[in-house]
């Protein structure tokens, strides 16, 4: 027995090491990614709140304007894997310059936009130019932070996914509201401009402050390079595999393909409310102000929720249960909707429920690859999840914008993804075997 206590004393005072150590990283690396992600966000769904003016200014139908938000997804998913591997060989702050660059000037052209075809055209260069950004900082986070702190620092990355909805509507009603005219433009031009020239700056900022990996990392002493080399070896998935090896590995593994088809069934219904949310929203009588401020209650929500749910996975270990019962959550939220064509208050809070529990979700989501993946193995799988998961993009916002068209209503559609969450969350908790994780103890949970 009197051994006992020296040993644990040493532990946890390693323990509380580590906290320190991976605190700092956070504060070196998430602000600046988070940041990123919420451009990311603004300049993928601002055509959500654009559509208000735009469709009628330019005379497009519900059926154009949701095959213009599905395109995007079409040029992301085409180029998803070739970017994410190319990451994996050049590092992630050439990736980031060349990403956000290329895709805040796409994004800012959509001012010229006259006719389907250019908007077609455009939405499209912006997927392909995004293509690899999200699943990229998955991947990098991977190289920081061992398995059973991951989540964490998923949580905190998807808390800009989250955060990014509450900027988006108020800002976009704003500009929309106190630009329009300005210098002879409509809000909705200004709108593309204000939000897509910021992210070239981003990239500058990223390129000049993220290192590739810790090794690289002037802000980090030598004994904390050494540590978080060590926790990355001692927790990594045995027989890691590099190049077209690490691909045809990812490609083998059923996990892959699972997660990739839970990822789909989730991001259904976040990217079929986030392009139509605001013109539900609008039905219900709401002004273009109102609409975007209503926008940041159920955004709110979700950001405290995902960060709350990634923390506790993080601590127990657990992690099928935690995706399913928010899942559910969101399930729910998204039926009982539909009870309230007509009255905003209690559609706003039941939409709130929706996006506590995708936002949770999805956060849980993001931690599992690492614990089937490693090396450039996991690069490629993280890509291959995030395309095929991405790849709903293709088909909400036009499968919504029909669905409407023909019954002239939200309900139908809602009733669907309400269908696709319950069953994302049924074939994790049956089909998907992730490795153990261990727990993180309780005091650890602040390491973010």
């Amino acid at each position: 027995m009197p051994s006992i206590a020296p040993a644990l004393a040493t532990t946890d005072h390693a323990d509380q090491t580590d906290n320190k150590l991976f605190r700092k990283i956070s504060w070196r690396l998430l602000p600046v990614l988070c940041l990123c992600y919420v451009f990311n966000y603004l300049d993928r769904t601002n055509i959500g709140y654009a559509q208000l003016q735009m469709k009628e200014h330019l005379a497009f139908s519900d059926a154009v304007f949701g095959l213009g938000a599905s395109v995007f997804f079409v040029g992301y998913a085409l180029f998803e894997v070739p970017s994410n591997m190319m990451l994996a060989r050049i590092g992630v702050r050439a990736t980031l310059l060349r990403i956000m660059g290329l895709w805040g000037l796409a994004s800012a052209a959509m001012m010229f936009v006259a006719t389907p075809a250019q908007f077609y055209v455009l939405r499209f260069l912006v997927g392909v130019f995004e293509a690899g950004f999200a699943p990229g900082v998955l991947y990098y986070l991977t190289l920081w932070f061992p398995r059973r702190r991951l989540a964490q620092a998923t949580a905190l990355f998807f808390m800009a996914f989250s955060l990014a909805p509450i900027v988006a509507g108020p800002t976009a009603a704003a500009i929309m509201t106190w630009f329009d005219g300005a210098h002879g433009m409509r809000g909705w031009q200004w709108l593309f401009v204000l939000e897509g020239l910021p992210c070239v700056l981003l990239g500058i900022v990223a390129f000049a402050t993220l290192p590739d990996r810790p090794a690289q990392a002037a802000w980090l002493d030598a004994a904390e390079r050494a540590r978080i080399e060590h926790l990355l070896r001692e927790d990594a998935p045995a027989g890691g595999t590099h190049g077209a090896a690490g691909l045809r590995a990812a490609m083998r593994d059923p996990r892959v393909w699972v997660l990739g088809l839970v990822s789909f069934l989730v991001i259904l219904g976040i990217y079929a409310l986030a392009f139509w949310k605001p013109t539900l929203l609008k039905g219900m009588g709401l002004s273009i102000m109102q609409v975007g401020l209503a926008a940041t209650i159920p955004a709110a929500c979700g950001v405290a929720a995902s960060v709350f749910v990634g923390r506790h996975s993080d601590r127990t270990g657990e992690r099928r249960w935690h995706f399913a019962i928010a899942a559910l959550v969101a399930a729910t939220g998204l039926v009982l909707t539909t009870l309230f064509p007509r009255d905003p208050v209690p559609a706003i809070l039941c939409l709130t429920l929706v996006s506590i529990g995708t936002s949770s979700a999805f956060t849980v989501l993001w931690s599992l690859p690492a614990g089937i993946l490693t090396g450039q193995s996991a690069a490629a799988g993280i890509a291959i999840i995030s395309t095929v998961g991405g790849s709903a993009g293709m088909v909400a916002p036009a499968a919504v914008g029909a669905i409407k068209a023909a019954t002239g209503s939200f309900a139908f559609s809602l009733y669907l993804l309400s269908m696709a969450l319950v069953l994302a969350a049924v074939i994790l908790v049956t089909w998907f075997r992730p490795r153990e994780t261990r727990p993180v103890a309780p005091h650890s949970v602040e390491v973010a």
